[in-house]
This record gives C-alpha cells, sequence and structure tokens, in this order.
C-alpha cells in the first residue's frame, strides 16, 4: 500500500486527525497538544529513535504493536494510542533501564516520578565516558549532520558503550561551537570557558579562545573563527569581533568597500 505523496487520516487518542505526506505520529501528536515523552529527537536532526521513550501503540483491526512514534508513519484509517496502560508499562521498562544507567540526569529523574517509579529494578551502572549520557545520539549526530565536523562518535558496544572523540584524543575536528552541549537533553556534555581556553566536560577538548579586537574578551574559538571563514569567506577583522561589537564593526567595514563608489550611478537613466 503506497502511502507517500498524499495525505493520511486517522485516530490519533480517539480523535481524527490527518498527517501530511512523511509526517510521524510524533509530529501528528504535538500539532494537536499530546504529550508524548523524547528525549533523543530534535526538530533539526532526522529522528533515530534510539531512547525509546516515545513507544506508542498502532492498531489494525484486532492487531496491535508498539511502534516508536518519532519514525513512525500512520496509515490510512489506523488508531493509535498514546498514553494506554500497555504503552505506559513499555515506557517505564525504558525509564528504568535508563534510571539504572543515569541515576543523577534531572530528565530521567523527572520522568521516574511521573511514572511512580521510585527506583530501578536493574543494579547501577557506571558506565565509562561523559557522566548522565543516556546514548540519545543527539551531540554525535548534530556534529556530524549540521556542524560537518565530525568530531565525536561511539566506542565500546552494549553497557560498555560511551561517546567519546577518535581514539579519545583531543579531539581534533572540534572547532568548540557547542552545538553538542545545546542538543544534549541530560547535560552530559557542557563547556566552560576558562583562562583563555574552552573546556569541553565529559570530553578529552580543550581549544584555545580569541579576544575580541574591539572590546578585548575572549569570546570564541580560533578553530570556530577560522572555520567560518572558510565556510562564508567573512573578512578577518569582522570574524575577530564578538557579537555585541560586531554590528557597529561591519558599519565601518561595509563603509570601506563602498568607499569611492558613486552609488547612484545609472539610476533613473532610461
Amino acid at each position: 500500500m503506497e502511502k507517500e505523496g498524499k495525505s493520511v487520516e486517522f485516530i490519533l487518542d480517539g480523535q481524527s486527525v490527518e498527517a501530511a505526506p512523511g509526517e510521524t505520529v510524533l509530529h501528528v501528536a504535538r500539532r494537536h497538544d499530546i504529550r508524548i515523552p523524547t528525549l533523543c529527537h530534535h526538530e533539526s536532526l532526522s529522528p533515530y529513535a534510539s531512547c525509546r521513550l516515545c513507544l506508542v501503540e498502532a492498531f489494525w483491526g484486532k492487531r496491535s504493536k508498539v511502534v516508536t512514534s518519532c519514525v513512525y508513519e500512520p496509515w490510512e484509517n489506523e488508531r493509535i494510542e498514546t498514553n494506554n496502560q500497555r504503552v505506559r508499562r513499555a515506557r517505564r521498562m525504558v525509564i528504568e533501564l535508563l534510571l539504572a544507567r543515569c541515576p543523577g540526569a534531572k530528565p530521567i529523574r523527572e520522568l521516574a516520578s511521573e511514572y511512580g517509579i521510585e527506583a530501578a529494578r536493574f543494579p547501577v551502572g557506571h558506565p565509562p565516558g561523559p557522566e548522565d549520557c543516556i546514548l540519545c545520539g543527539l551531540c554525535v549526530r548534530v556534529c556530524d549532520d549540521v556542524v560537518g565536523q565530525h568530531a565525536i562518535g561511539y566506542a565500546n558496544r552494549g553497557m560498555e558503550r560511551f561517546i567519546t572523540t577518535p581514539y579519545g584524543d583531543q579531539g581534533r575536528e572540534c572547532i568548540g561551537c557547542g552545538a553538542c552541549v545545546f542538543v544534549c537533553p541530560t547535560g552530559a556534555i557542557r563547556y566552560e570557558d576558562i583562562d583563555g581556553e574552552r573546556v569541553l566536560r565529559g570530553l578529552n577538548i580543550r581549544l584555545e579562545m580569541v579576544k575580541c579586537s574591539v572590546c578585548g574578551k575572549f569570546f570564541e574559538t580560533a578553530k570556530q573563527i577560522e572555520e567560518a571563514r572558510h565556510r562564508v569567506s567573512l573578512p578577518e577583522e569582522l570574524a575577530r569581533t564578538c557579537y555585541a561589537c560586531r554590528g557597529a564593526t561591519f558599519g565601518e567595514t561595509l563603509k570601506k568597500v563602498l568607499n569611492g563608489h558613486d552609488l547612484n550611478r545609472g539610476i533613473g537613466k532610461r
């Protein structure tokens, strides 16, 4: 049965809704203010379905199965339930597994409280790598797909799997943009700017920072400035100016570029 190219009508928690071509159950639910928990989903990235929290139950007549709503596209006249007993039982199991891996992570504790879980039935582990990392993969994917640096990835398998730089080195491909920090749902990766260095906690990365040529404050890493200049041909005087000072500097630079040109030349002539 072909689904592509046309909208699909289905039943979501008792109400008739419509999904655009290629739209997932999670997107439709969010449009209708139906909350489905998720930790590995971000609108700027392709769905990955790693955290398994967005489980819902899809029904076809007397048959049904539990699916991940972030990647599942509904079928015509299908019935989807997002918070029934079977779904909540499956989510509880996922939350208990996450709680055993990262008992200190605030988002996990909040979900556990919401689902009435006081403690996981599984032994608490101490996996290598960044503390509170749930292996959602958001940091790896944003670095690969959005930033394009491929600076971090996975190491090992099973309970010993963790996020790191290639071979645990300094992370030569990392430019210190902080995209991995901004998408991390548990705060496992974070950065601090200390004494002219950007330090990425949870990863073996320290990067030299650059002072603003106007105000003299450290504002960005040298690698990120170099990459920005390479990608957008940014003039050096602008690249080495912080965002607060850049507006005025840009105006002065523009004046230099236009200096000596008659802007009215040719205007109004037929």
